[in-house]
């Protein structure tokens, strides 16, 4: 298992690939920082905050579903982000035999996810026995199923350890920052060998920064998110392109819906400075003082 953590819809951060604690010894290790893009709609051009998910028109979207608000999707599936066949991050609808942030296995039971030979899956397996935040392993089966030994709806993430090596300790897992509590916020993402699916659990606090000014360290930029103006890669699509992520967008802009779908608008102040050259500065939920010039 990697970790990253990544600014998604409805979630936050910026990304850093490890090994994870279900790694076998010959599994790729850990990778450098990077930045995996910003799939954020902090707004829709009316202030109301609404998430991206698929965009208007009918037009093709690599974002399916919505994960922080888990719409879109049949009975009996969850949205999650995911792998995408031809490459990328995109959002998909899976169904199993339980959702690991609802936990809606039966008494004493949790919802995680395990491993039996090649395959991920989500199943539900007696709850394990470690708090959140506290040191976990695997903990294989005679009947050759792997899993965790946190207690329900944690997962074991591996993290940097004090000594320079890596450690793992229970997460909560998550769809949304509401979840988290004071966890911090729902921003990391799992990526677990055998499934396309990319769960999430909750990460330390994004760092927060000024859309107008200074705040973040080259080559990062900031923009506006559901949880507040945070850091992040800084992307090069122009005024009116369309995008699923913030960070796809120029320096200075955001990826927004201002009723016709999902593209890049130039950020300003709904009073002061600055001011759209052309339609109205639109406030977006979640970021005061901050806006979105739409037409």
């Amino acid at each position: 298992m990697r970790a990253r953590l990544v600014v998604l819809t409805g979630t936050l951060a910026l990304a850093l690939w490890a090994a994870g604690c279900d790694d076998d010894d010959n599994g790729p290790g850990p990778t450098p920082q990077q930045d995996a893009g910003v799939p954020v709609d902090p707004g829709d051009g009316g202030g109301n905050g609404r998430d991206g998910g698929p965009r208007d028109g009918g037009q093709a979207s690599d974002f399916a579903c919505n994960v922080a608000r888990q719409e879109g999707c049949a009975a009996g599936q969850s949205c999650h982000f995911a792998d995408l066949p031809g490459g990328g991050t995109g959002s998909r609808c899976f169904a199993a035999g339980c959702d690991v942030v609802r936990q809606d296995c039966g008494e004493g039971q949790r919802c995680t996810y395990v491993l039996q030979g090649s395959e991920r899956r989500r199943a539900c397996v007696p709850a394990g026995t470690v708090a959140e935040g506290a040191p976990c392993t695997l903990a294989p089966t005679d009947g050759g199923v792997s899993y965790d030994t946190c207690q329900q709806g944690l997962y074991c993430k591996d993290e940097p350890g004090s000594g320079g090596g890596r450690s793992f300790a229970c997460r909560r897992l998550c769809h949304a920052s509401p979840e988290c509590g004071e966890a911090g916020e729902c921003n990391t993402v799992l990526r677990l060998e055998g499934t396309t699916e990319l769960p999430l659990v909750c990460g330390p606090p994004s760092a927060r920064c000024d859309p107008f000014g200074e705040g973040c360290t080259s080559p990062l930029g900031c923009y506006p998110s559901t949880s507040g103006p945070v850091c992040a890669g800084i992307g090069t699509r122009g005024e009116g392109e369309s995008c699923e992520f913030s960070n796809q967008c120029a320096e200075g802009s955001a990826c927004v819906n201002p009723g016709s779908g999902l593209t890049c608008r130039a950020l300003c102040r709904p009073s002061g400075t600055p001011a759209c050259a052309t339609g109205r500065c639109s406030p977006l939920g979640d970021n005061p003082g901050v806006g979105a010039c739409v037409p």
